[in-house]
């Protein structure tokens, strides 16, 4: 009874082994080279490739040309004292700003 207990568990152990063993080439195969089943999945977006010439007014007037003026206002900060650092940046720039320097 005892040895038949003993091949009972090892044939349990040896199919639950080779399941995971499975699993586990399943899975490296299906997320590591065919990917994740969501990346298969197909989508459709609408897109309209005109609507950066449309919206670059809407940009240029918010930001400047550049986005000059979105740098300007990321360095002013946005804790509220925008104001104290922008009279605190312009006096430090006065005569040095587009090159010149008096």
């Amino acid at each position: 009874m005892c040895r038949l207990d003993f091949k009972l568990i090892l044939l349990v152990s040896l199919i639950s082994s080779c399941a995971s063993t499975v699993t586990v080439v399943r899975d490296l195969i299906q997320f590591n080279i065919a990917g994740h089943p969501v990346l298969h999945k197909e989508s459709a977006w609408n897109f309209d490739p005109e609507v950066g010439a449309r919206r670059s007014r809407q940009y240029q007037e918010l930001n400047g040309k550049f986005g000059e003026k979105a740098i300007e206002r990321l360095g002013l900060g946005i804790d509220g004292y925008d104001q104290e650092r922008l009279a605190q940046q312009r006096t430090r720039d006065q005569g040095h700003l587009d090159g010149a320097t008096e």
